[in-house]
């Protein structure tokens, strides 16, 4: 019988850097951005009956351009969807990239914000105007009210709710490849201290007590060497405490 991590280590070998995997990751990544795009799309309908509501007087016109039955499944279907293809999308990219951790290329954050402005986007341009910019005109009773600061910014929402969150998918995507060169800066510094450099004796001087109810805890430990120069130096480092084992 064939040991399940020697199994997993050949099925993930299998994939790794294959054509057919990398055409699935892309082809699960484009449903990933329909699916949230629904998404998008349902949420710019709901914020539209939102912005109708309060621009327009309760005399005025409330009618969406997108319909109720459209944004009420809408929501719950781009939801179902968007969790299989972002769940499929994983699958494949980390056979892809024989990665176990970590996403090639664009993570999933970034491809639900990017669906999510597609889907908003879309959605603004089948709103339907108000009765009037800058005043709830009143046609029953000819009492006017002039806008405040939240009808405006629900008037404009029309431009900054898609253009946030495509913000938020450039911001998304700017972190993800700063963090991605960071790692690789670290895994170099790691891999040329195995390779060139020395162990050294260290002193534990801080360490947190341990916890009496805990079968295990994560610490934060500060430990003290002295480098090859005799220079004192002190790190900081994060360790797994193992249960202690109790006497009989």
């Amino acid at each position: 019988m064939l040991d399940p991590r020697e199994a997993a280590r050949r099925e993930q070998a299998k994939y790794r850097g294959t054509t057919s995997a990398l055409a699935a990751t892309v082809i699960w990544g484009i449903l990933s951005v329909a699916a949230a795009g629904v998404v998008g799309f349902a949420i710019g309908g709901i914020f539209e009956q939102l912005r109708a509501v309060n621009i327009n007087s309760v005399f005025g016109t409330w009618d969406t351009g997108i319909p109720v039955a459209v944004r009420g499944w809408g929501l719950p279907v781009g939801i179902l969807l968007l969790l299989v293809c972002i769940g499929q999308y994983g699958k494949w990219n980390h056979r892809f990239s024989a990665r176990e951790k970590g996403y090639a290329a664009i993570g999933p954050l970034t491809i639900i914000l990017a669906g999510l402005a597609i889907g908003t986007w879309v959605a603004t341009t089948m709103w339907l105007a108000p009765d009037a910019v800058g005043v709830a005109v009143d046609p029953t009773f000819g009492q006017n009210e002039p806008w405040g600061v939240g009808e405006w910014i629900l008037y404009a929402g029309q431009w900054w709710l898609p253009g946030l969150l495509a913000l938020l998918a450039v911001l998304s995507y700017i972190a993800r490849v700063r963090a991605l060169a960071t790692r690789r800066r670290n895994n170099a510094v790691i891999s040329r201290l195995l390779a060139s450099g020395s162990r050294v004796d260290a002193e534990i001087v801080e360490a947190p007590l341990p916890a009496h109810d805990a079968s295990r805890m994560t610490a934060s430990l500060v430990a003290k060497f002295t480098d090859a120069v005799g220079t004192d130096r002190w790190v900081t480092t994060m360790v797994l405490i193992a249960p202690r084992r109790r006497r009989r």
